[in-house]
């Protein structure tokens, strides 16, 4: 191995590899960690190298080299993955894509960008605003979260409902095969010139290329942003009464219903109360003016009282903070593995029609009981048909256990959801993590999956045990 990742480096600079000792801890996982539920080892292992590519050269070069030499390749973006999508092998390269972070073009009268994978996306959002843009996508993990790793997983922000999921708002893109040749999709807004080449790469995980570049959607700075914040008396009536916001037509360009638990496990403070609501609307002062008319009346007929200003305001302000806990306070440790070290810490996120909400709200809370794991929050985001369900167990004497105990009642909410008509994830991606649900999921749609993944890599050098591949 010595001998092969030294003919790798000679066809790179200095300081674009790393191997052995000198691989930072950080690559062993990416942030699907110990304090989750799961039977898969806590630690990671050390890849076989560590490359920094800083173009799309160097990327087709290096995944050839990966080709011949029987080695894998783990593309790496930000590191924020929370299903294991970026857990490399002991035989595997690390393609960390940060150094490719170019913006290569702005076009403001066609409301676009360009720009390569590894730019950060708080990054990117702050170049468009220089220019009256912003990016459309928003989640939670945006001040470190790549461009290329929003696309692998195909992920969701807070303006999902009014923006779309990441895949969407691509145009087109730039993406290396697994024999090192490299393939541009034209970034027109719309094609039927037959198959969509470009979501083969969205949602995929980097199993079948890895993606380099792309060219996305950017929307104008909105003139007013107005967001409020809603106590409802129970969430049935809540959930009635946000169907009903958006029956009506409106388009929330942020939506959190969740009502929470009480909880002695979790290092943090958990209430029990009345759901809470926060919803806003953007656009031009008159959109956005009535938008609100139309909100309001739904929301009076659902008895909803509307919280202090300053509630909205904190939500809004602080709704990145959760991915500060995801950084390294020594090589390999995160403060999310001290700050969790005592509870197993894990959540659902499931796609569901709406009139299946409720049966699956009363039945995920009974197996969690069933199986001794505490629920700390159940609601909906950014759509009514998005459910989200938070959960906890304490460690107690045998962490093992309280692993494969979170693990259980996780695995048996999802194929509830499943048996609902439901879909087992709609912002994270598979990753590990879930890739042995895939099958449940796709059922024989699976095996075409497969027969793409095989044509386009036949010997799996592309993040191998991803995605069900």
């Amino acid at each position: 191995m010595s001998g092969t990742l030294s003919e790798l480096a000679r066809h790179l600079d200095p300081g674009q590899i790393a191997t052995g000792s000198a691989i930072p801890p950080r690559y062993r996982l990416d942030a699907f960690r110990a304090h989750r539920g799961s039977t898969l080892p806590e630690a990671g292992v050390n890849p076989a190298a560590v490359v920094w590519p800083g173009s799309t050269e160097d990327v087709s070069s290096v995944v050839r080299f990966a080709a011949d030499a029987g080695l894998s390749i783990v593309p790496w973006g930000g590191g924020t993955g929370l299903m294991g999508g970026a857990r490399p092998s002991t035989d595997s390269i690390v393609l960390d894509m940060r150094r490719m972070r170019r913006v290569r073009s702005i076009d403001r009268a066609s409301n676009r960008a360009t720009a390569e994978a590894g730019i950060v996306l708080e990054a990117l959002d702050r170049r468009l605003r220089t220019r009256g843009l912003t990016l459309g996508h928003d989640p939670w993990s945006r001040p470190r979260a790549t461009l290329g790793g929003a696309i692998g997983t195909n992920g969701i922000g807070y303006g999902g409902y009014l923006r779309g999921t990441m895949g969407d708002q691509v145009l087109g893109l730039e993406a290396v095969l697994a024999d090192g040749s490299i393939v541009r999709t034209r970034p027109a807004v719309r094609s039927t010139t037959g198959l969509d080449l470009k979501r083969l790469f969205i949602g995929t995980e980097g199993t079948l290329g890895v993606v380099t570049a792309a060219t996305v959607r950017a929307f104008p700075v909105p003139e007013r942003e107005e967001i409020h914040a809603f106590s409802i008396r129970d969430f049935p009536k809540g959930l009635a009464c946000l169907a009903r916001v958006y029956d009506d037509g409106l388009a929330p360009f942020v939506m959190d219903f969740e009502e929470t638990f009480p909880s002695s496990s979790i290092p943090w403070r958990s209430d029990d109360g009345p759901p809470v609501l926060y919803l806003g609307f953007a656009g031009s002062r008159e959109l956005v003016a009535a938008s609100w008319r139309v909100a309001a009346r739904r929301l009076r007929a659902a008895a909803a009282r509307r919280l202090a200003d300053r509630e909205a305001r904190a939500y809004w302000r602080t709704r990145h903070d959760i991915i500060y806990v995801h950084d390294e306070v020594a090589p390999g440790v995160t403060r999310a593995d001290q700050f969790l070290k005592d509870v197993i810490f894990d959540y659902v996120h499931t796609a569901l029609p709406r009139s299946k909400i409720l049966a699956f709200r009363r039945s995920s809370l009974a197996i969690l009981q069933r199986h001794r794991v505490q629920p700390i929050g159940f609601g909906v985001w950014t759509q009514p048909e998005l459910v989200s369900l938070e959960m906890v167990r304490s460690v107690g004497p045998d962490r093992a256990a309280a692993r494969r105990a979170v693990a259980a009642a996780v695995d048996e909410v999802i194929r509830r959801a499943m048996s609902l008509g439901g879909s087992m994830e709609y912002v994270h991606g598979v990753g590990v993590k879930l890739a042995y649900l895939l099958g449940d999921e796709l059922g024989a749609g699976l095996a075409v999956a497969r027969r793409v993944k095989a044509a386009l890599d036949p010997a799996n050098t592309l993040n191998p045990g991803k995605a069900g591949f």
